[in-house]
């Protein structure tokens, strides 16, 4: 149950289904939303997104072992600091393909693993088929947290004229726990939408006090007019994510892909130095041999014409199908250009490769270039 559902409702909320559950689509004003991430601070409920809990001595090195990424140095017998983490991906032994991604954060006493809360419950019993002697207990914490996220060039204004200690220079994919409100708050960082991008951990019992109050605070508009902070629904975060060029599991890509395909989350999610982990041997293979049919690429269409995810996306004489549209939106800061996530197989997904997709009733032009679209700016 979302503990922020009855406030969405009274504030009016335009709300759409994300599976089993409802997520905030708009408060109303989409435009403003959108503008609030990129030139202020955007706040945001994710009620769709669970946690899985490791204690135990064991539970890095145990992790290292599962995880395409690394928690754990078996040389130097360390596993990361408290308040690092890392992003991963968790693969299919047989295929090497995708079973999801996570966010693992260390905490000293504990490691949070972050994912969408529909996966949490698979991963726990997964991982818990792979303990047999190591020191380890799982837990899945999905109904007693809550996370919600500020992105914008505001977001770390806002979290500290709110009192919350929050580090200078926190890494990306970093966490810091500190006190919000006088209660605990875990900050983890991730600019997702090419804006620093704050994603606050806490206890579902104080997800409505710190909702409310990050929003009272913010209520003024100051002295420009524009109001410090601003709620926002995933139409506008959709947008600037895209923009960013962040493709994300259960939408632009899912258990069907491998690692090489994700494009520009590949070296973000993957060591290609750790050692073995379930999938391992198919992802090295396809390393060496830079042999992939494949990839997740930006798509930057010639005029406003808005392909819709489900499109497919031809070759530059518009005969032969060579890909699909995963995600798709009109930015503003690009001169309303329409811009796009796909997959496109080999050679078509080249940088500076033509394809044609259809949209609006005809056959449209875009270019495949380098993402992110639109570069992040600054780093608070």
């Amino acid at each position: 149950m979302n503990p922020l559902l009855d406030l969405h409702r009274q504030a009016d909320a335009e709300l759409q289904p994300y599976g089993e559950i409802e997520i905030v689509s708009t408060f109303g004003e989409p435009q403003a939303e959108y503008a609030a991430v990129r030139k202020a601070c955007g706040l945001m409920d994710l009620p769709q997104r669970g946690f899985l809990e490791l204690t135990g001595r064991d539970r890095l090195p145990f992790l290292n072992n599962l995880l395409s990424n690394q928690t754990y140095d078996k040389g130097a017998k360390t596993g990361l600091a408290a308040g690092a983490g890392v992003y991963a991906f968790l693969l299919n032994a047989k295929s090497g393909r995708i079973i999801t991604d996570v966010c693992a954060m260390e905490l000293g006493d504990r490691t949070l693993l972050e994912a969408d809360r529909r996966v949490i419950e698979p991963v726990r019993a997964m991982l818990d088929r792979y303990l047999f002697v190591e020191q380890v207990k799982l837990a899945d914490r999905s109904d007693e947290l809550h996370e919600v996220a500020l992105h914008g060039p505001g977001s770390l204004q806002v979290l500290r004229d709110a009192g919350a200690a929050v580090p200078d220079a926190l890494a990306q994919d970093g966490s810091s726990a500190t006190k919000l409100f006088d209660q605990d708050v875990i900050i983890r960082r991730d600019d997702v939408a090419s804006v620093p991008g704050y994603f606050l951990i806490v206890p579902s019992s104080a997800a409505r006090k710190v909702w409310m109050e990050l929003i009272s605070r913010s209520a003024t508009p100051t002295e420009i007019g524009r109001r410090a902070l601003r709620p926002i629904g995933w139409a506008a975060f959709n947008a600037t994510r895209i923009e960013g060029g962040r493709p994300l599991f259960g939408i632009d890509f899912d258990d069907s892909v491998l690692p090489h395909e994700t494009g520009p989350l590949l070296n973000r999610a993957v060591s290609f130095t750790k050692g073995c982990y379930p999938g391992q041997e198919i992802v090295a293979r396809m390393h060496a041999r830079q042999q992939f049919a494949r990839k997740i690429v930006g798509i930057r269409m010639e005029s406003d014409a808005l392909p819709i995810a489900g499109n497919k996306v031809y070759d530059a004489a518009g005969d032969n199908e060579v890909g699909g549209i995963t995600s798709s939106t009109l930015s503003p800061v690009l001169s309303n250009v329409a811009v796009c996530l796909g997959i496109v197989k080999k050679p078509h997904f080249t940088t500076g490769a033509t394809v044609r997709v259809p949209a609006e009733g005809q056959m449209r032009t875009g270019t495949v270039v380098e993402l992110p679209f639109l570069r992040a700016a600054g780093n608070g």
